[in-house]
């Protein structure tokens, strides 16, 4: 018994005729445009890939959780103060205690 698996003798892959494309070249700017407008009008979505902003994390220590039961009343006025004022719930839970001395 062979171990071709039934396929035969392996022929070699000629190669010898490829090779890559030539480089296609770029429109004009106007012309360039002028297919963006028209393609617009037509309804067409752009293609190209969107630059992905990265975000820019401030530099942190270690973080912990803290679970807080509280009567619902003071758990919404704390949330009403860190949206009225921009802060994270961590940001909002520090400034305070630092008005309060702790």
């Amino acid at each position: 018994m062979s171990n071709d698996l039934g396929f035969g003798k392996p022929k070699k892959l000629d190669l010898s005729g490829f090779a890559p494309r030539p480089p296609e070249k770029a429109l004009p700017q106007a012309e360039q445009e002028a297919s963006d407008r028209a393609a617009e009008r037509a309804g067409f979505q752009s293609r190209e890939p969107v630059q992905r902003i990265k975000r820019i994390r401030k530099t942190s220590e270690p973080l912990d959780q803290a679970f807080v039961r509280a009567p619902i009343d003071v758990i919404n006025r704390f949330k009403q103060y860190c949206n009225d004022t921009g802060m994270s719930y961590g940001e909002a839970l520090d400034e305070l205690m630092r008005k309060a001395g702790l």
